[in-house]
């Protein structure tokens, strides 16, 4: 039974009443009443056992799930369908979707609910905060290709980028080029640290726009291989 199925509160009233025997004398209002209560009460009823799924609760496993508890979210940003979670609670609900390293956040761009982390993405963080929003790695992706990276981040010492596809396709296919002597370049110290952040303002002085790719980076992000990507504002780079 769906609760589309299931009949309001004044139709099991009227059937009800029709089951009932004639009221004494005085005592019409009574019955009504009692007949209203009992129609309440099976009309909670009904409901719940509409709510109720086939499918056991994605947090806890040990109860059926509730229609009303279902959420729509994705594992993955570049996901193009979502995935249904079934809860048995509201307390399931939150558990699940909200706690932990492997919670759901909002994407402030396109306003979807995002696993912060999956296996099939490497376990990486797939969010980022840009421009003072948190967002999907899709829609970060899409805003650096477009702006690059944010000048703010390099001057506070932040190596802010992503891991694109191999030889950083996406990048590649925006018009961005790699700078000599700044491919798959090790920072590991802060000196290699500051040799890559000048370069990048210096480019970003000149104006370009820069990229990041990040090649590797050790648990952590302490240091890594990372690839330094530029693109005129306007026409190609002349080097």
């Amino acid at each position: 039974m769906t609760q589309g199925k299931v009949p309001n509160v004044k139709e099991l009233y009227e059937q009800i009443l029709k089951k009932e025997s004639l009221p004494l004398p005085g005592m019409e209002k009574t019955v009504k009443i009692r007949a209203m209560e009992r129609a309440k009460k099976i009309h909670a009823y009904l409901l719940d056992r509409a709510d109720r799924l086939d499918v056991r609760c994605d947090c806890c496993w040990e109860r059926f799930a509730r229609g009303r508890f279902t959420h729509y979210v994705y594992e993955t940003p570049w996901d193009e369908e979502e995935t249904e979670k079934h809860f048995c609670s509201e307390k399931c609900e939150e558990a699940y979707l909200y706690t932990g390293d492997f919670s759901y956040f909002l994407c402030e761009r396109c306003l979807r609910e995002i696993c912060s982390q999956n296996p099939s993405n490497g376990w990486h963080i797939q969010y980022r905060e840009y421009d003072g929003e948190i967002i999907c790695l899709k829609c970060y992706q899409e805003a650096i290709l477009k702006d690059g990276v944010e000048r703010e981040k390099l001057e506070k010492g932040i190596i802010p980028g992503m891991f694109f596809s191999w030889d950083n396709r996406e990048a590649k296919e925006a018009g961005y080029r790699e700078v000599l002597g700044f491919t798959n370049f090790y920072i590991h110290d802060q000196e290699s640290l500051d040799a890559f952040r000048s370069k990048a303002l210096e480019f970003m002085d000149k104006g370009y726009k820069v990229v990041i790719a990040y090649e590797s980076l050790a648990i952590g992000g302490t240091e890594g291989y990372v690839t330094l990507m530029v693109k005129k504002n306007q026409g190609d780079p002349d080097g």
